[in-house]
C-alpha cells in the first residue's frame, strides 16, 4: 500500500518532470479520452506529458493506467520497496523536488532520486 501511497502522492513520472511522453501499445485499452492519446501517421500511439489524467499529483486513472506507466519504477519507489527508505522520508524526497525551480540544480536532484532519463 505504501507503494500505491507514492505514486499516488508524487505524479513528477506524470508532470512532464521526468519524461515527455508515455508509449501506449497499439492493442493496449486504455481511456483514450481521458489521457489524450495521440497516435501518429505509422499508428504508434503515445500519451503526452503533463498527463490529462493528472490532478494535482494524484492520477485518476490509476487502476486503468497504460502499460508503461504500470511498469516504470523509478528510484524512489524502488528504494522504498526495498525498504532502504520509508514512505515519510520518500514523501520528503518527492517535496523536496517539488520545491527545486527549473535548472541544472533540478535536473540533477531527479536524475539522482528518480532516475530521470536525459
Amino acid at each position: 500500500m505504501s507503494l500505491e501511497a507514492l505514486c499516488q502522492s508524487c505524479g513528477l513520472c506524470c508532470d512532464g518532470s521526468l519524461f515527455t511522453r508515455v508509449p501506449v501499445g497499439v492493442s493496449e485499452v486504455v481511456p483514450e479520452v481521458k489521457l489524450h492519446v495521440i497516435t501518429n501517421a505509422q499508428g504508434g500511439r503515445h500519451v503526452p506529458q503533463r498527463c490529462a489524467a493528472l490532478e494535482g499529483a494524484r492520477c485518476q486513472v490509476y487502476a486503468e493506467r497504460p502499460l508503461a506507466c504500470r511498469r516504470y519504477e523509478c528510484l524512489l519507489f524502488g528504494a522504498l520497496r526495498e525498504g532502504e527508505v520509508s514512505l515519510p522520508e520518500a514523501l520528503e524526497v518527492v517535496k523536496g523536488a517539488r520545491a527545486l525551480h527549473p535548472g541544472p540544480e533540478r535536473e540533477d536532484f531527479l536524475t539522482f532520486h528518480f532516475g530521470r532519463r536525459q
